[in-house]
């Protein structure tokens, strides 16, 4: 596989125990979903997460040509734990160029496992 040192591989980086992930998503017609706003210190930025990473899988499930509203309940499924496959919008225009599927199952991705627990949880 050809590489590219200034793109990040793909990253699958959240699973927590919290109230909240501390970010927001949203989708842009025939692009995917994105993550929007990250809120500093929450289980989303010390996971990882950055605004602009595009989404392509949620719990396990690739959620490419998903609807937004599918993708919510995806990562609603559990009330406090979520995991997702994200890459930046760069590294995902590298991958398309190169042929290359994002998905579960390439060699490079970087896991980040987050263990948060919340009083009351």
């Amino acid at each position: 596989m050809a590489k590219c040192a200034s793109i990040s591989p793909p990253r699958y980086p959240v699973e927590v125990e919290y109230l909240e992930y501390g970010y927001n998503l949203h989708a842009e017609r025939g692009r995917g979903q994105f993550v929007g706003m990250v809120d500093k210190g929450s289980p989303a930025d010390l996971g990882g997460l950055r605004m602009g990473d595009r989404i392509f899988a949620v719990n396990g499930h690739s959620i490419v040509g998903e609807s937004h509203k599918k993708v919510v309940e995806r990562i609603k499924e559990n009330a406090v734990r979520c995991e997702m496959l994200v890459i930046s919008e760069e590294g995902a225009q590298w991958y398309q160029e190169q042929g290359i599927e994002i998905n579960m199952s390439l060699p490079n991705i970087e896991r980040v496992r987050l263990q948060l627990k919340y009083e009351g949880i």
